[in-house]
């Protein structure tokens, strides 16, 4: 059976977000870019290349200090296009690094 609630909404919560750009624009990531992520155990990660290439993600616990491959990784893409991937990770930090010089755009998304 229903139950009827009367009364005021004092304040209405939603869920905080926060965009990050692990790259300035498309760049050269060959050799690394990384990230600090913020306290969330879910994000998505936005990839968009030049060209073909494979980008692979790694995953830090302790801020850095050590890095692990995401079982998603490598993002593979035979010509220039875009991909988004549900991290379900509670990491500390991203890091990306590109097969070669190929142009890569790279964003995170979270949700606090």
């Amino acid at each position: 059976m229903p139950v009827g609630v009367s009364g005021d909404i004092e304040e209405l919560q939603g869920r905080a977000t926060l965009q990050r750009g692990l790259t300035d624009g498309a760049e050269d990531i060959s050799t690394g870019t990384a990230s600090m992520l913020g306290d969330t155990s879910s994000w998505t990660l936005y990839l968009g290349t030049e060209g073909a290439v494979n980008v692979e993600v790694s995953l830090s616990p302790d801020g850095g200090a050590t890095w692990y491959v995401a079982p998603e990784s490598p993002v593979q893409f035979d010509a220039a296009g875009a991909d988004i991937i549900a991290m379900g990770y509670d990491a500390s930090a991203v890091r990306l690094e590109a097969s070669d010089e190929t142009a890569v755009e790279a964003q995170v998304y979270e949700v606090v």
